[in-house]
């Protein structure tokens, strides 16, 4: 099952728009929790930029829990040079955080798409 986007409230942002759009990018993935207001961490050895709230009327998968998404930068992930083109160093999940929305998927900024 795809994580739906649809009871999603707002986006909290860890950083103002100033350092988001040094960034460039951030990394957007689903985060599972067994309850709607579970643990909003990055993964080990990554840093939590951003994350989405959720509506009181979230719906729980009963297989999975409930699906918040998150935004993330790994110690590699190199901040954008306006010099040159980051696209070609772009990971899978990449999207930019100026052009995310709440209650959508960002649109990713992999040229493999």
């Amino acid at each position: 099952m795809s994580p739906s986007y649809e009871d999603e409230d707002r986006i909290i942002w860890l950083k103002d728009r100033e350092s988001l759009a040094k960034m460039g990018y951030v990394r957007e993935r689903c985060q599972v929790s067994d309850i709607r207001t579970g643990p909003i961490k990055a993964p080990e050895g990554e840093a939590l930029i951003g994350y989405s709230v959720l509506k009181k009327s979230a719906a729980k998968d009963p297989e999975k829990g409930f699906c918040r998404r998150i935004f993330t930068l790994q110690p590699g992930d190199r901040y954008y040079d306006p010099k040159g083109d980051f696209r070609d160093s772009v990971p899978p999940g990449a999207v930019d955080p100026l052009q995310v929305q709440a209650g959508r998927p960002g649109r990713s900024l992999s040229r493999e798409e």
